[in-house]
């Protein structure tokens, strides 16, 4: 019941702060190029992601200081494409947060947190654990997070299920196995005590792999939503195997902050650089154009309220569609292509028309 009633606390922030701009409630911070996995559905592997960029590679104290200063944020986010338990610095930066009355949260793979590192987690205000967890079996759970055990990291999840920490199962379905497996996974994520799940649409190129044909498994992820419910888990990501219009989050409320100081509106953006994969096709993206600011410039309050947001808050409203609107993926690949060639003609903030992240296609 606490968990829901957080959940509707944070659902009825984003209504408000969609109509009046609030100050910034969260954010998300790059926290570290390192990662200790060769997980197979990794963009690391096939994409021009945040861990290839040049600039620092791990997020430090004071690095963290001049993103949270000058706002009065309640929580800070710690993820990235790597992972964040690497960072030799993350105790510090949990402490800080803690110290300077912020709560914490973090996108983990579980693999280098153990029952004591929870506890401190906890004992440090960390309100929320992301564990990315895919398949519901060992055989497929293994083959897909290369250098993860099972075992170990399904503890993990039972250790965080069992403290004050929110635990919330990721899962990516970049095969059919594990699509197969989502039956199985809610009844584990209930079993271990998770609070939700979130469910990810996995998007690659052609070169890496065959995109899942959603159409083998119709109608499968509202089956799955609908038994999250019954089982009492949150349910949150994509839903739908069709493209479904989604309201737009981040720009409200969360900015994205990357090593180099960038200021992103949102995760997505940051983390697709210069490409975007919808049905294996590869789709130019201008992420420069969504770099709102740098803190090395400007501090965050002044960013937040800049003109450049005023205009991606103004594009958002003006582009969005009615709850529950869907198109077919076909409509919405061709959307993408003939954005992507607008070029210097388009809007700054254009290629949100067809964002995967509005569509509930998301890779990510």
């Amino acid at each position: 019941m606490r968990d829901k009633l957080i959940q509707l606390g944070i659902n009825a922030l984003k209504q408000v702060s969609r109509h009046y701009i609030l100050p910034i409630w969260q954010v998300k911070v790059e926290t570290t190029k390192v990662c200790n996995l060769k997980c197979v559905g990794c963009r690391r592997n096939f994409a021009e992601t945040l861990s290839k960029m040049s600039g620092p590679k791990h997020l430090t104290v004071g690095g963290l200081w001049r993103i949270v200063a000058t706002t009065n944020m309640q929580i800070v986010r710690f993820e990235g494409d790597g992972e964040p338990t690497c960072n030799p610095y993350f105790r510090d930066l949990v402490k800080f947060c803690h110290d300077k009355g912020i709560r914490s949260a973090m996108t983990s793979n579980g693999t280098l947190l153990d029952k004591e590192y929870i506890k401190w987690l906890e004992d440090h205000e960390m309100v929320r654990i992301h564990i990315s967890f895919d398949g519901a079996t060992r055989e497929t759970f293994e083959k897909q997070r290369v250098g993860a055990k099972y075992d170990q990291v399904l503890e993990v999840c039972r250790e965080i299920g069992k403290s004050k920490i929110q635990l919330f199962m990721n899962c990516l379905c970049s095969t059919d196995e594990i699509v197969k497996e989502l039956p199985d996974y809610i009844d584990m994520a209930r079993e271990v005590g998770a609070t939700g799940i979130l469910m990810l649409k996995f998007q690659a190129d052609k070169s890496f792999g065959t995109p899942i044909d959603w159409s083998k498994h119709n109608g499968l992820l509202e089956e799955i939503k609908e038994k999250a419910k019954k089982k009492d888990l949150i349910f949150i990501g994509t839903g739908t195997t069709v493209p479904i219009f989604c309201e737009c989050e981040d720009v409200y409320v969360c900015p994205y902050v990357t090593l180099t100081g960038a200021v992103y509106p949102c995760s997505y953006m940051a983390n697709m650089r210069t490409s975007e994969v919808y049905q294996g096709e590869v789709v130019p993206v201008p992420s420069e154009n969504y770099i709102m600011g740098n803190l090395t410039d400007n501090w965050m309050r002044e960013i937040w309220k800049n003109e450049a947001y005023k205009e991606l808050r103004m594009v958002l409203k003006k582009t969005r569609k009615p709850s529950g609107y869907k198109i077919s993926k076909e409509e919405l690949l061709s959307a993408k292509k003939i954005i992507s060639q607008w070029g210097e003609e388009a809007n700054r903030f254009q290629y949100c028309v067809g964002c995967l992240c509005r569509w509930g296609e998301s890779g990510l």
